[in-house]
Order: C-alpha cells, then structure tokens, then sequence
C-alpha cells in the first residue's frame, strides 16, 4: 500500500480502539465518494466480543495490539465498546484515494483526539495528525498534509486521503453524491452489511493483469461476508464477463474440486468442513460458501500447531508420533548411541570411468 493509504489506516487504526457498537450503517457509506470502487467494513466491536476472540485473546492482544489496547486505556477509552470502520477506496494505482469513516463514543472529542495522537507519537516519534481550526470547525490536519479529519460529531470521525478530501467534505455538508447512490451502489448492496466483516468492490487494473492467461481470468467484481457469531461463516461471490463464463468456470470446479476435497484431510481440515463447502453459479455470477464450527477451528489450530512443530514430517508441539510413524517425543533430545560410530567397511569406490587418486 502507498504511503498516502498508510497514514489515512494508521489513524483509522488507531481510532478503531475507540468505535462504538454496530455495522456498517448506510449513513456511513453515504459519507464515502461515488468514485468508491471498493468497499470494506469491520465490526471492530462485535469482534470483541465472540468466542473466536475470546479463545484467541491471549494471542490476539499481543504485540501492537495490545500497546494500541494500553493506550486506549489510558486515554480513558474501554476497549470493549469498539465498533466499526467502513473504508472507501478507488483502489488506484499507484496512489489510491481512500475515505474511512469511524464511529465511537467520544471519538469526537478534544481531548481523546488530543490523547490519541500524542499515544501514537510515544509510539512511532511523530503525530499522526494534529487538531486545527478551519472555518470555525476542529479539523485533523494529517502528517506531511496527506489528508483530512473532520469531525462530525461526538461519535463520528471521517478521515480522507487529499484528493478526496474536498468530495468528502461535500458529502458530509448534504451536497454531492456518494457510494449509496453512485454507479457500483448494487454490488455494494450485494455483501451481507449486517456480518461482522462484509466487503465488496470492482478488482483494481493491477489485478485484472495478473489473472490474464490464468483460469480465473474474466473475473469483474467481488462481494462476501466474514460471519464469527458462531464459529466462521464465510460468503463470497464474484462476477464474470457473462453467464457462459460463469458456467465454463464452474464446470472446472466441479472436476477439480473432488481432487480437494480429498486432500484437505492431509492438511489438518475437518470433515464437516470440507462437506459445509458449496460452489454455486446463477447467471453471471459464481459463489462459494463454507462454514467452521468452534469445534472444528479449534481443532485445525490444533492441527495447524502440530504439523508446525513438527516440520510436516515430526511430532506435534506436545510431542508423540509424527507422519513418518516413528515417536520424535517432545521432551529433551536424546542422547547419540554410546561408543564411536564405525566407519564404512572398505573404502568407497569412485564412480565407473574414473580412476582413483594415485593411480
């Protein structure tokens, strides 16, 4: 991602520590540009709070995560009352224009602002964005002038890349047009908005070039949904040339996708998974769906575990029997045979043709 991206999510990132509650509310998308060409949305909040997360918080809340966590903490922000971050882009390249639109409890406030960016500075040694005065309005001026933040209210911030800054300022004094009512508004409409991850978009130029002279090459857009209420949900449908690519392509599913499904159990991936997952083709559109109880995640992190501890080919984390049959244990390394190792009766002959030294 270009430095332009990078300084707009970093805030955003930031930010999303202190989000409220909810989905990817339309509001939120009528505050991105019409030239939006990809959507992306997390419930930030809702997250938090399933059991994914929860059995995962130990790994989850390490690192920068959990500096970011600290922080929020101790700008007076509860880090269980996140929400969402609803992204805009244009996916351009090689600098892409991008509105994000974060809501949260006291995200429009001064103070937390204020706090969050000096946070940020301990971090990394310079500010993200400084607060300013613009027509009688508090703006969030961003590092090196990439952007804007304005704020909307108590709860809503909206941050934009320079080039959108003017469009996004429209929108959010009611003029313009946005993503809602702009010419991709159906295949946004299309991704379930009420996941906790939902996402939909035309694929970039740079995209398109790399699938040419591939089986995926036709593919136009993209729409789906991350769903972790109860174990993982996953939805994803694409969009082809027309209805006889979408059948041709298929119909090369069909053939290799037994071939798959037959080796995923090498790879730690339960039955009931690999049974949960459909492929489906409705006129121009191809989709696939597949779905992970808690169960059966666990069970291929557990997997996932054992095969990285054990190289593939030794035992598990915990030691025990790897795929070669033999016990590799997982406590100390044993000791080598006792006595000396004896060389090789004789001495090895060169290859034929060759003569050996000396001679």
């Amino acid at each position: 991602m270009t430095k332009t991206l990078n300084t707009a999510l970093a805030a955003a990132a930031l930010f999303s520590v202190t989000a409220c509650q909810g989905g990817g509310a339309p509001s939120g998308i009528k505050l991105i540009p019409e030239q939006a060409s990809v959507l992306i949305s997390v419930d930030v909040g809702g997250l938090f709070k399933t059991k994914a997360y929860q059995d995962n918080k130990a790994l989850v809340e390490s690192g920068e995560a959990k500096e970011m966590l600290e922080a929020a903490k101790a700008c007076n922000l509860d880090p269980t009352t996140l929400g969402t971050i609803l992204i805009g882009t244009d996916a351009k390249d090689p600098t892409p224009n991008v509105t994000a639109v974060i809501t949260g409890a006291n995200i429009g406030d001064e103070k937390v602002l204020t706090c969050i960016s000096d946070k940020a500075k301990e971090k990394s040694g310079e500010a993200p964005f400084t607060i300013a005065d613009e027509g009688g309005k508090k703006i969030l001026k961003m590092k090196g002038d990439e952007g804007v933040g304005y704020i909307i209210d108590a709860k809503t911030v909206v941050i934009a890349t320079k080039d959108w800054a003017a469009a996004t300022k429209e929108l959010i004094e009611g003029k313009g047009k946005s993503a809602a009512d702009g010419a991709n508004k159906d295949l946004f409409g299309r991704a379930d908005q009420k996941k906790h991850i939902w996402f939909a978009g035309i694929l970039p130029e740079s995209a398109l070039a790399g699938l040419k002279g591939s089986p995926a090459e036709g593919l136009k857009d993209f729409s789906g949904s991350l769903d972790l209420t109860s174990g993982l949900a996953v939805n994803v449908t694409v969009g082809v040339a027309d209805e006889a690519k979408a059948k041709e392509m298929k119909g090369q599913i069909d053939m290799q996708w037994p071939m798959a499904k037959g080796m995923a159990g090498m790879f730690g991936v339960p039955q009931p998974v690999v049974d949960s997952v459909k492929f489906d083709q409705s006129g121009s559109s191809l989709s696939v769906s597949a779905s992970i109880s808690d169960a059966d995640m666990k069970a291929i992190q557990d997997n996932a575990g054992k095969m990285m501890g054990g190289g593939m080919g030794g035992g598990g984390m915990d030691g025990g029997a790897g795929m070669d049959g033999m016990d590799h244990g997982g406590g100390e390394i044993a000791a080598p045979p006792s006595g000396e190792i004896a060389p090789p009766s004789g001495e090895i002959a060169p290859p034929s043709g060759e003569q050996p030294a000396g001679e």
